[in-house]
């Protein structure tokens, strides 16, 4: 199929304000294949109302890490940013950054990403899961002496 296209048709094709900006939010769209290239260590500790996630390298991390869905607003407690340093701590609470709650079961999607504006090879994408189903039982122990105030 051919086009007739004429100078002003062209010239209103690529004339815009220059304020117009064209954004989609992607995250949930596409896959990025779990890669450990370049990590050390990932790390996921639950609290009882959060989500930690530490994060080690092998180099200094100039990238991002956030959740799924985040990578936009750019702001914490759901997005962080690399700044040269080996290691990378994220905490959020349970109620925000699109954590999923099922019953008392809650997962997000962790996304690392190398490069802060561009998915490259070599990003990561992985879920985590606060699992508050199953009764834990610690014990505690200590050791103390008394002494007598008189």
């Amino acid at each position: 199929m051919l086009f007739d296209l004429h100078n002003d048709d062209i010239n209103s094709l690529f004339s815009s304000s220059s304020t117009d900006v064209w954004e989609q939010d992607l995250s949930n769209s596409f896959s990025i294949d779990a890669s450990t290239e370049g990590l050390q260590k990932v790390q996921l500790k639950c609290g009882a109302d959060s989500m930690q996630i530490e994060l080690k390298t092998k180099d200094d991390f100039t990238g991002v890490m956030y959740t799924r869905g985040s990578f936009y607003k750019q702001k914490a407690p759901c997005f962080m940013e690399g700044r040269g340093a080996r290691s990378l701590t994220m905490k959020f609470p349970l109620s925000q950054c699109q954590t999923l709650q099922d019953g008392e079961l809650f997962s997000n999607v962790i996304v690392v990403q190398h490069d802060p504006e561009l998915v490259t090879t070599g990003d990561a994408a992985f879920q985590v899961e606060c699992d508050f189903r199953k009764p834990r039982s610690i014990t505690v122990g200590a050791d103390f002496q008394a002494r007598d105030s008189r």
